[in-house]
């Protein structure tokens, strides 16, 4: 299992090898698609009741490949944040930097009315 860190430097590797872009012009692209990726996860949670228009547009029968599914968009915007950070700043340390928003969170205690279990 790769840290964030390793994650960002697999991702990269591959926006060096398909030309996905690694400059600091690309950071609102980056932003943009990943924008894209959670709507599109969004959008089949939205129709999750809705098995025809599923297997229509998604080709997905269960609710195993619905989150499969919801679990691939998920990681594409992942994979567009660790480029963005690449193009923000290389040297960001990701897994610094997650360690470091945990803590904040971890202090700040706030529940939203809609998270609570």
């Amino acid at each position: 299992m790769p840290t964030l860190e390793e994650a960002k430097t697999n991702v990269i590797d591959l926006a060096k090898k398909f030309g996905w872009g690694t400059k600091k012009e690309h950071v609102a692209t980056k932003i943009y698609y990943a924008m894209i990726e959670l709507g599109e996860a969004g959008d089949a949670w939205k129709h999750r009741g809705d098995k025809e228009w599923l297997k229509r547009e998604l080709n997905v029968t269960s609710e195993e490949e619905l989150a499969k599914h919801i679990t691939e968009e998920f990681i594409d915007t992942i994979f567009y944040c660790l480029n963005g950070i690449y193009c923000l700043n290389p040297n960001i340390d990701v897994d610094q930097e997650f360690e470091k928003k945990r803590k904040i969170n971890l202090q700040r205690g706030r529940t939203y009315i809609d998270d609570n279990e």
